[in-house]
């Protein structure tokens, strides 16, 4: 017995060495592949609803945040991983004990900021379609600032104090030092991170897509009845409600999207705290595996929301394209101005004369 116990640990270990090298191979090619198609989409997401088209949008607040806070955590996420340490040579996080607190405030803070931007889309969405009588003095843009607002003090003060779990030990940065409070922290931050907003994305979503259903086929049934001039005087109401349903369905594959992915990696932490072990060094073969897995997961939730964007919105697609083709259609209407303006010039100049003018010129 055992004999074949130590017979079987330098297999196990040989494997687990094995896999890991494969695991870290995929992320030489995935991680810079979300990192660069997340910041791309973000970083649109961002320019086009801060243009003067969307104004009208409430939500257009709610998602440039949710596209900064993305956009902060798929920038430090890279800094997590071992073959990034070990490419650099150094933990860039473990410069000082200042940096490695600060880096995880930041990174802890983006991730609940996140979070519940989605449940305030989430809710902007749920009152829009459900009581859409009233979504207008429900959710003002002058409500809205303030919500985002709050959620970034509450979560950043949380994370600060949560500072004292995080410490450069051997050269590198650790963000879950044992002790009793960082326990306590850990099951506030999980169940803010993740557990109560995938309760409530759960809990609104199912009612707006009833709602939608509904409404889809009252307006099916308003298309084939009543006269020529009662389905011209409805074509406008039809229109709004078509750009609604787009819009509702935009925020539902956000709101889809976060419940998918998010849920492994919370509970990858859920596990760690329970068995009472490290989420990011515990050496198992399987919650390795599951680990990774789940943090690919969680990074292409933070990539993805761009492309719902463009796929339910036609407005959006529109801006992008005036975005991307800026400088060259600037450049075309320049040189098509330029031409259109010599050859203006030319043909008053060797315009022909009459006759008669034709001495006296």
């Amino acid at each position: 017995m055992n004999v074949s116990m130590t017979t079987m640990q330098p297999e196990l270990d040989e494997t687990y060495m094995r896999v890991k090298n494969v695991m870290f191979r995929m992320q030489y090619f995935l991680l810079p592949l979300f990192l660069v198609t997340g910041l791309f989409g973000n970083l649109f997401t961002m320019a086009t609803m801060a243009s003067s088209r969307f104004k009208h949008l409430t939500s257009r607040y709610i998602l440039i945040f949710l596209a900064i806070s993305d956009t902060v955590l798929l920038l430090a996420q890279p800094f997590n991983k071992l073959w990034v340490i070990n490419l650099f040579g150094t933990d860039l996080r473990a410069l000082s004990q200042i940096s490695c607190k600060a880096f995880f405030v930041i990174f802890r803070s983006a991730k609940m900021t996140s979070s519940w931007l989605v449940v305030l889309l989430c809710f902007e969405r749920f009152v829009a379609v459900v009581f859409p009588l009233k979504a207008k003095s429900i959710i003002r843009k002058r409500l809205i600032f303030p919500a985002i607002a709050l959620n970034y003090i509450i979560m950043l003060t949380y994370n600060s104090a949560w500072h004292f779990s995080s410490g450069v030990i051997d050269g590198v940065c650790k963000p879950d030092l044992p002790s009793l409070r960082h326990k306590v922290f850990v099951t506030i931050g999980t169940t803010f991170y993740s557990l109560v907003p995938t309760a409530l994305l759960m809990i609104f979503t199912p009612q707006i897509i009833i709602r939608l259903i509904h409404q889809q086929s009252i307006r099916r049934q308003l298309s084939t009845r009543g006269s020529r001039g009662e389905k011209t005087n409805r074509s406008a109401f039809r229109k709004n409600e078509r750009e609604m349903f787009r819009a509702s369905v935009m925020v539902l594959g956000v709101m889809i999207a976060y419940i998918i992915l998010i849920i492994p990696i919370t509970t990858v932490h859920l596990y760690a705290f329970t068995a009472g072990v490290s989420a990011f060094d515990h050496g198992s073969l399987g919650f390795f595996i599951y680990r990774e897995i789940a943090q690919t997961l969680e990074q292409i939730n933070y990539a993805v929301n761009f492309f719902f964007y463009v796929m339910c919105s036609f407005a959006f697609r529109q801006r992008v394209k005036e975005i991307l083709c800026c400088t060259s259609c600037r450049s075309l209407n320049d040189g098509n101005n330029l031409i259109n303006k010599g050859s203006f010039n030319t043909s008053l100049k060797f315009k022909p004369s009459t006759p008669g003018q034709e001495d006296t010129e």
